[in-house]
């Protein structure tokens, strides 16, 4: 007994883990855009009407564990709480307790396991599919676009917590009238190319009753089509920091203008526009229009959007923020560029947020830097993704220089619908620099070496294109 028992067990084995043997007109296994390499055994052919794949080759590349139960006789396939057997002698299986049929019984032939695809699909939740003219299994396991911050969950309008209130903008002629709740002490600046007023509120916020009462975004922002005015063609306003909580004002200017402030009754802030020849009233928030290019470094996530945590607890924000602060030093050394990094802290952003600094600083150039995540811990590498045709070049060049120093996988330059790179108007790509469900991955990224690396990466390659 026991040795026929050893037998069953020695046969089911080879099932499972066969010698496999060289099939040059081997049909393709392709798994996330890569073609699984199927070294001996029998390989993924078209039964019948079924196409049938060797279990072990895709069990392997996805990360699940195969087990053998004597006393049942069952087979199984495990990763984390997911759970699919097989039993000897039946045509069904078991998929997280569900009992599926399958369109064949599992085959065994030159010492592999072929099972149907469908089922593959099914039990392991791959998307599926199959080329009869190329003869290629097509598996997918992860969407082409990592998971970023919800686009439909906003950031609030903060609490108070002694700030000042902003309860309504308003503009007479040419001057603008923005009521508040609190002292405030603007900070006012002009810009030409295109001509603009900077009207900066620090430590202020919106009071509920603004957000309610006017047409803004989720978090805030918004802008007033001006008619009345010969100066002022269009007010645009949001929050431009969280750290500290800072309103911003800008006035769309139809001609240079100066511009003087002044407090009227009940905390009034009053700005009187005057026409002028374009020369700044005093030193600008953002950049003037002297031939430098502005550089946008956005760091993903941020406050309580943690981003992915990794295999060992890290979290997603830490390592994009890290990264990100290394690009900008890394740019400082190149005086015909102005950055501007959307934080330097921990500051929590919404996504509308991140656009708006880079259109109220007019960027030439938008880079987002995140690691990428997924359910499993399979699948790893680089991508870069972008939105707009007018980003293909950027990300092209970015993915260039980032992918050679990583040492990952390439998974390539995808085009993607993203908030911040569909809704900001210049060039904008966003960087995933490796999978931190991966631990391969992870244990690279986390090391001050490989965030060295990244950051040169990303440089180099806005040097190149911005063709410095």
């Amino acid at each position: 007994m026991k040795k026929w028992s050893a037998a069953v067990f020695v046969f089911l084995f080879l099932c499972l883990f066969p010698v496999m043997a060289n099939a040059d007109s081997s049909p393709s296994i392709v798994l996330d855009g890569v073609t699984i390499k199927q070294q001996s055994g029998a390989p993924a052919e078209n039964i019948g009407k079924t196409v049938m794949v060797p279990i072990r080759i895709v069990s392997e590349n996805l990360g699940y564990q195969v087990k053998w139960e004597k006393a049942t006789q069952t087979v199984r396939v495990l990763k984390g709480n997911s759970s699919i057997q097989m039993t000897a002698g039946e045509d069904a299986a078991t998929v997280n307790g569900s009992r599926v049929s399958l369109d064949s019984p599992p085959l065994v032939k030159q010492g592999t396991t072929l099972v149907p695809l469908r089922f593959v699909g099914e039990g392991m939740g791959l998307r599926v599919g199959w080329d009869n003219g190329t003869k290629t299994v097509s598996l997918f396991s992860i969407p082409p676009v990592a998971d970023t911050e919800n686009e439909n969950d906003p950031v609030e309008t903060p609490e108070s917590n002694g700030l000042g209130e902003l309860q309504n903008i308003s503009i007479s002629g040419d001057r603008l009238i923005v009521a508040t709740n609190g002292d405030i002490t603007p900070k006012v600046s002009s810009i030409s190319g295109p001509d603009r007023i900077i009207v900066d509120l620090p430590d202020t916020t919106f009071s509920k009753e603004f957000s309610q009462g006017q047409l803004t975004s989720p978090d805030g922002s918004g802008s007033i089509q001006v008619t009345d005015s010969a100066l002022v063609s269009k007010v645009r306003y949001a929050i431009f920091s969280k750290s500290p909580s800072t309103v911003r004002v800008v006035l769309d200017l139809n001609q240079a203008a100066t511009a003087k402030w002044s407090l009227g009754e009940n905390n009034v802030l009053l700005v009187d526009l005057t026409a002028s020849d374009g020369e700044p009233t005093s030193q600008p928030a953002l950049p003037t229009n002297d031939g430098k290019k502005v550089v946008i470094i956005d760091p993903g996530h941020g406050g309580r959007q943690s981003g992915a945590v990794s295999v060992s607890g890290a979290v997603e924000k830490d390592f994009n923020l890290s990264v990100g602060l290394k690009v900008q030093e890394l740019l400082k050394q190149y005086t015909e560029f102005h950055t501007v990094i959307t934080r330097q802290d921990d500051t929590e952003l919404s996504l509308q947020q991140r656009v708006d600094i880079a259109q109220l600083n007019q960027a030439d150039i938008f880079v987002s830097i995140h690691g990428n995540k997924f359910t499993t811990p399979v699948p790893n590498g680089i991508e870069t993704l972008y939105s707009r045709k007018e980003s293909k070049t950027l990300a092209d060049i970015l993915h260039k220089h980032v992918l050679p120093i990583t040492g990952f996988k390439d998974r390539g330059v995808k085009t993607a619908s993203l908030h911040v790179t569909r809704e900001t108007t210049m060039p904008a790509v966003l960087l995933e620099l490796g999978f931190l469900s991966n631990p391969s991955d992870e244990a690279i990224m986390l090391t001050e070496d490989y965030q060295d690396k990244c950051a040169q990466a990303i440089v180099d390659g806005i040097v190149e294109y911005l063709s410095l």
